[in-house]
């Protein structure tokens, strides 16, 4: 938790109120000492209990309360606000949630979202998969930071399974203390693109094609081909090169993968990605500036 950065998507599986509080209140000390805005969204307990949680876990949460830093509002009123989830108005709330932060002068916003009560709402059950994807939109901008508390008990584990692939990274039980989110995704405007950092696989694979649809849909020059950094990327699967090759069949402009080496060299190269007539791909480099052979 506390090695997350702006810009990071994290589902994070729980067992119980404690168990969930106890992450709530290190994401909350996290973003306080980054001075982040941070907002809860609470389904388990009453915004009272979790204020209360936090402070016996030793996070002295009244002070930035009190200065608006910190908010905890009922998971209820925040999603189903009309008394059903819409996903699309969802984002929007939380698209001012963010411009309201930076008008405030945080450098970020942290959301953190308990989600049980899409449990007793079966229409909500169905779009949860899609909205989860859809918000990655809002995070690769790399101004706000979410994690996703989902109760172990409440949820299938088919529907657990399909959210986790909806989010960039899974928080993994057990996991060192300075492991990072397994794929960052961030959108970068010079030139315009995106830069994938960590692994992208079958695990993460919903939320990296909304990422790359979001780019497509985005684009402000569509003769311009679409940049994709993958020089941060350890490991990409069969599944991240198709999600390339249809993103270049889309792009009027084609794509420029940038920084390939490696695994992902391997992977582009064996499913034929490099032959695409509309795909430009350029190798890493070594130390020397000379372009590597992967």
């Amino acid at each position: 938790m506390e090695q997350l950065q702006l810009g990071d998507h994290v589902c994070a599986f729980v067992d119980g109120t404690n168990d969930g509080l106890d992450l709530i209140a290190r994401a909350v000390a996290a973003g306080l000492d980054a001075g982040d805005k941070v907002m809860v969204f609470t389904e388990s307990l009453l915004p009272v209990a979790v204020l209360a949680g936090l402070e016996a876990r030793g996070v002295a949460v009244a002070p930035a309360q009190r200065a608006g830093q910190v908010q905890v509002l009922p998971s209820p009123e925040v999603y189903l606000p009309a008394g059903r989830f819409e996903p699309a108005r969802m984002l929007d709330s939380l698209t001012g949630h963010l411009e309201q932060a930076a008008a405030d002068g945080h450098p970020g916003l942290r959301l953190v979202g308990d989600m049980p009560w899409a449990s007793g709402e079966p229409a909500a059950a169905d779009h949860m998969v899609a909205y989860e994807a859809q918000v990655n939109r809002l995070y690769m901008e790399g101004r706000a930071l979410g994690v996703c508390l989902y109760d172990r008990r409440a949820f299938s584990r088919g529907l657990l399974q399909k959210v986790a692939r909806a989010h960039p990274a899974t928080l993994i039980e057990g996991a060192a203390a300075d492991a990072t989110p397994l794929l960052r995704i961030r959108r970068t405007s010079h030139p315009y693109g995106l830069r994938l950092i960590g692994e992208a696989d079958f695990s993460n694979e919903t939320a990296l094609a909304a990422a790359l649809d979001a780019v497509l849909d985005r684009q402000p020059d569509p003769v311009a081909p679409i940049v994709v950094d993958v020089e941060g990327l350890r490991f990409a699967d069969a599944s991240t090169a198709a999600l390339l090759v249809r993103l270049t069949l889309r792009a009027p402009g084609g794509v420029h993968i940038s920084g390939c080496h490696g695994t992902v060299a391997k992977a582009l190269d064996r499913l034929g990605v490099t032959q695409l007539s509309k795909l430009h791909l350029t190798r890493a480099c070594d130390g020397a500036g000379t372009e590597m052979v992967a």
